[in-house]
């Protein structure tokens, strides 16, 4: 069975940048050399690596504050 994670506010603003610019999760991660598995994990929140949420907001035009 397939588990599905809700998206971070994080990944809800990568997943509304990649449906305002047409390009998918794939396109993403080849544009940044990571795996898909991996930019879905920064969506999902699994995955916090400062350095791969910087270069998917950098390869989207975002901005993003975290809010602690």
């Amino acid at each position: 069975m397939r588990r599905t994670m809700k998206p971070t506010a994080l990944g809800r603003e990568i997943r509304l940048a990649l449906m305002e610019q047409d390009i998918t999760v794939r396109e993403l991660a080849s544009r940044i050399n990571k795996s898909e598995a991996t930019v879905c994990e920064v969506i999902s929140g699994k995955n916090r690596s400062a350095k791969t949420r910087d270069l998917i907001l950098r390869e989207l035009n975002l901005k993003f504050e975290e809010d602690d």
